[in-house]
């Protein structure tokens, strides 16, 4: 029986994000440098080429069908921080600043890579090719590496590489 949430239609189309997410990234990206010229035909056509190689990867628009709602609950998280800073007297400039700065580009990057790097591993361990038998295998290698990842000294190292970087940074900053 069909119901309103049914979303099992949509499935289908599942390869059409990531396909135009890919044209639109690579074109903009294209057109804002300026790599190949003021060209847009040549830029439109390098995003389309891309755009379909994307297709012919299954891993790829997989990926990229995992990691796009993280990246918009990154993005609503980060909109809801800006917003509560700014209600809390910080002015437009300045948060415009930090987010120009050092700081905020490596704070960004790294969670860019985060997600990345996490979906990738997601659906590589996911698409492993198993014996009919090992399907517990590919699901022991998978929570194994989230495991890892979450372990807590894992979790602490990275804490204190991030205060690091954020010190070196401050203290940088400081001296010039």
């Amino acid at each position: 029986m069909a119901t309103p949430l049914d979303i099992g239609l949509l499935q289908n189309f599942s390869i059409i994000f990531p396909f135009l997410l890919v044209v639109i990234v690579v074109f903009g990206i294209l057109s804002y440098s300026k790599l190949f010229g003021e060209n847009a035909v040549v830029h439109g056509v390098i995003a389309i080429v891309l755009g379909v190689m994307v297709l012919f990867s299954g891993i790829a628009v997989k990926t990229i069908n995992r990691m796009a709602p993280w990246f918009v609950l990154v993005f609503i998280f980060f909109m809801f921080l800006m917003i509560a800073y700014m209600m809390f007297g910080t002015s437009q400039a300045e948060v415009a600043s930090w987010i120009t700065s050092p700081g905020g580009f490596y704070l960004i990057l790294t969670v860019v890579l985060i997600i990345g790097i996490g979906s990738l591993a997601s659906v590589y361990f996911e698409q492993e090719e198993s014996l009919p038998g090992d399907d517990a295998e590919a699901g022991e290698a998978e929570s194994d590496f989230w495991n890892t990842i979450f372990h807590p000294k894992v979790l602490g190292m990275a804490l204190i590489l991030l205060i690091g970087l954020f010190t070196i940074q401050k203290l940088a900053s400081v001296t010039t």
